[in-house]
């Protein structure tokens, strides 16, 4: 016989101190076991729109995301004018690549809290993710006004500026954002492809070593570095770079993302 004890459903003054160590233990990105200590907690305790959020971030971070918007939904359904909740059902759906309605939400977030910097940031994300890289700049802009130092708006950014053909504003941006976080690969590969734009080739070759040293398998760093090889007639390692590209292309495959 299992006489192991089932304990019920946590109520009052021990769900709130379970739910700030699930808010805690999310924070720290240990997202299945925030996940494990929200659900011991009664469904009553989660009559608080922002405790509904901060479970469906959690929900997020572990790919949860249908039962993620049921959380959004319930919590606007609770205080409609709540603006998070409208951002993470906005996140949620970005998540989910249903770009028209993740703006819709992002919109709505942003008419409520207009210095909702995380919704102006995924807001860029989703105008990118719609090919629309003037209206994604635009967004990056509006959160770097309200976090000027964000490293994340300061690439994608960039990454905008280069596809517009904006490449002296492009390197700007990876610079600014190079100085705040200088460990990041892609960042570097990317500010190569930039410099490549404004024939600068020697300073690009310096950018995407930069980038491998950082991530030997950086794969726009490895194609490109390749390409600049050849310019320089440095054949044989442009074929061995070459290479390496198409090993973990085939591995891995390529697609070229915002951050």
């Amino acid at each position: 016989m299992n006489n192991s004890r089932i304990d019920p459903p946590k109520q009052g003054e021990d769900a709130a101190i379970i739910l700030s160590e699930a808010a805690g233990l999310a924070a720290e990105g240990r997202y299945q076991e925030a996940l494990t200590l929200f659900d011991q907690v009664s469904e009553t305790s989660f009559s608080r729109p922002e405790v509904l959020v901060k479970r469906a971030l959690t929900l997020d971070r572990i790919g949860l995301f249908s039962e993620a918007l049921r959380c959004c939904e319930v919590a606007i359904s609770r205080a409609p004018r709540f603006s998070d909740a409208w951002f993470v059902r906005g996140l949620t759906l970005y998540y989910l690549s249903r770009t028209s309605l993740a703006i819709e939400c992002l919109d709505m977030a942003l008419s409520l809290d207009p210095a909702h910097t995380e919704a102006w940031f995924i807001r860029g994300n989703c105008a990118y993710q719609a090919h629309d890289p003037e209206k994604a700049v635009a967004a990056y802009e509006k959160a770097l006004a309200l976090a000027p130092t964000y490293p994340k708006a300061l690439y994608n950014r960039g990454v905008c500026l280069a596809d517009l053909g904006r490449f002296e504003e492009s390197l700007s941006s990876y610079d600014a954002c190079i100085r705040i976080n200088p460990g990041v690969s892609v960042v570097h590969a990317n500010r190569g492809v930039t410099l490549v734009g404004l024939e600068r080739y020697q300073e690009a070759l310096e950018a995407f070593e930069e980038a491998l040293r950082l991530d030997p398998e950086d794969i726009t760093a490895l194609n490109n570095i390749c390409l600049l090889l050849s310019r320089f007639r440095r054949d044989n390692e442009a074929i061995e770079y070459h290479e390496r590209a198409r090993r973990l292309m085939e591995l891995k495959g390529f697609d070229r993302r915002v951050w």
